[in-house]
């Protein structure tokens, strides 16, 4: 009777000592022993997705966690190049409404939305310094485009009546002549002014706005 109490203890899934056994979590006689899905030292066997490395970490390498960590690559470069073509195509729109003879201050915020909007698609991402060089390529292209605008107006002008008599680029070139001559410094410098206040007031407005919601 005794004989057959200890076999089965010995048999028995769990041995005495520990809730599963002296060896391992089961014992050598279980089906699940140290030796097949649970090790003695590891929480999981090693091969599995979330086994342990001593030496290198707390997953080894080459599973699901372990190897090289991936750095994410910089996109910055190619952020400030989407934020200059962003720019760009604002700076077309605003000589473009200046050629039909409008001045807008909504033009010159929407220069900024547009070079934000080139950094994001490029870069992947928006940050504090998209925000900035945003602005600053906004304000730089407004002033090429109100120049090109005034240089439309001026060359309409001056071919009235004269068809191909001065060429666009001639007077591109020529513009700050011809703003003397006919006083336009002081027309320029406001519609100069208004970009420029348009386009940091919105900046600032939006900003601070994002600011307060994040």
């Amino acid at each position: 009777m005794d004989n057959n109490k200890n076999m089965e203890n010995q048999n028995n899934q769990y041995t005495s000592g520990t809730q599963y056994g002296q060896t391992g979590q089961f014992n050598q006689n279980d089906p699940y022993a140290q030796n097949t899905q649970y090790t003695q030292n590891a929480q999981y066997p090693y091969g599995s997705p979330y086994a342990q490395n001593p030496v290198n970490g707390q997953y080894a390498s080459g599973s699901q966690y372990g190897g090289t960590p991936v750095i994410e690559s910089d996109r910055r470069g190619l952020g400030i190049l989407g934020a200059a073509l962003g720019a760009l195509a604002g700076g077309v729109i605003w000589t473009i409404i200046g050629c039909l003879g409008f001045v807008s201050g909504w033009i010159a915020a929407l220069i900024f939305f547009l070079a934000r909007w080139g950094y994001k698609l490029l870069s992947k991402k928006q940050d504090t310094f998209g925000n900035v060089i945003s602005v600053v390529f906004g304000l730089i292209v407004i002033f090429p485009a109100t120049w090109a605008a005034y240089a439309f107006s001026v060359w309409k002008a001056l071919n009235e009546g004269i068809v191909g008599h001065f060429s666009y680029m001639e007077v591109v070139f020529d513009l700050g002549m011809y703003m003397d001559r006919y006083d336009l410094w002081g027309d320029l410098g406001a519609n100069l002014a208004m970009g420029y206040g348009f386009t940091i007031l919105i900046a600032v407005c939006y900003l601070i706005g994002n600011r307060r919601y994040k």
